[in-house]
């Protein structure tokens, strides 16, 4: 392009400013010696039309077009050098966002090995209070039953520790489970028979069999909302809890359905997204799987319904992306 505009007026050519086209985008996209041998080999062809510059020039044009060569000159040394001025400041932003980056997912990976350790107190609340009823009650009677049943209860505690050690392990290694729905069924149903061995729970299960991929924060997320509905119960505990597990469009769904023991309809709106005090279930619990679920790109919606006898119920229903099409 310098050699053609050279023999068409050189510097004195209007169209000679489209030199800087190239020049610029070199200096943007290429890489620094590159561009510093772009910017070089423009300065020397420019300077070149100063002793190939037409004798029919008079001095006064001769003058201005030596003028436009050295202004076209400090242009691109000027361009040159605010280029590189923000190559700099967008190479340190870039450093300043990888950085960020780097703390984001180490903030989730505690935020996930977080979750884990909540979800383990809070399962393991309430073996650990039935531990302490079941040590007094030994001192007071001196029943080897006791013993027993705190020996399954200390089983039920070394599991949840076993299971937040491999949470803790696969969030630390970035590992990934493929569960299988009807596998993940039967270890909520085993779970739920060791967590609440008297809830009277109905299992529905629709779904066909899926895959679905996540860590091992789901299983804890799952059972802890299936624990709270358990726990949310009017005080006759006579009241069934249904677990209905089903697939739809390449979302694997479950809803829960517990009895209401009171008009809950103003907290229902606020569950899962604070921690709630409560003393029926559905407190840190709830906020806790909100999270666990929605870190594996799930959600988990809260809601009052009023069924066909007019006898109202809190409906839970979450949803998970599959690996099925």
């Amino acid at each position: 392009m310098n050699l053609l505009i050279t023999q068409f007026g050189a510097a004195t050519n209007p169209f000679a400013i489209i030199l800087l086209v190239p020049l610029v985008i070199g200096l943007t996209l290429l890489p620094l010696l590159p561009a510093a041998i772009i910017l070089l080999l423009s300065v020397v062809l420019q300077l070149s039309q100063l002793a190939t510059a037409p004798v029919s020039h008079g001095h006064a044009m001769a003058q201005h077009a030596a003028g436009m060569v050295w202004g076209f000159v400090m242009t691109s040394v000027l361009l040159a050098a605010v280029v590189a001025y923000f190559r700099w400041q967008l190479a340190q932003r870039e450093g300043s966002l990888r950085q960020l980056r780097e703390k984001q997912l180490r903030d989730e990976q505690l935020l996930a090995i977080g979750t884990a350790a909540a979800q383990l107190t809070h399962d393991t609340a309430t073996p650990v209070q039935t531990l302490s009823l079941l040590i007094e009650e030994f001192l007071d009677t001196g029943d080897i039953r006791c013993i027993e049943e705190a020996n399954e209860q200390i089983s039920q505690m070394a599991q949840a520790l076993s299971q937040w050690r491999e949470i803790a392990n696969d969030v630390r290694e970035k590992k990934t489970t493929q569960y299988q729905s009807h596998d993940l069924v039967d270890a909520l149903k085993h779970t739920l028979a060791l967590a609440r061995p008297e809830a009277q729970i109905i299992w529905k299960t629709d779904a066909p069999h899926i895959s679905l991929t996540a860590d091992r924060t789901l299983l804890p997320a799952l059972s802890n909302i299936i624990v709270n509905a358990c726990e949310a119960q009017p005080d006759d505990k006579t009241h069934t809890v249904t677990v209905h597990t089903y697939a739809h469009e390449g979302v694997w769904f479950m809803r829960v359905d517990n009895p209401l023991w009171k008009d809950s309809s103003v907290f229902v709106t606020e569950l899962g997204t604070q921690f709630m005090r409560s003393d029926k279930g559905y407190g840190i619990g709830a906020a806790l799987s909100n999270a666990t679920i929605e870190k594996l790109n799930g959600t988990v919606s809260w809601q009052q319904v009023t069924g066909a006898t007019g006898a109202s119920h809190i409906q839970t229903t979450v949803s998970l992306p599959t690996d099925n099409d």
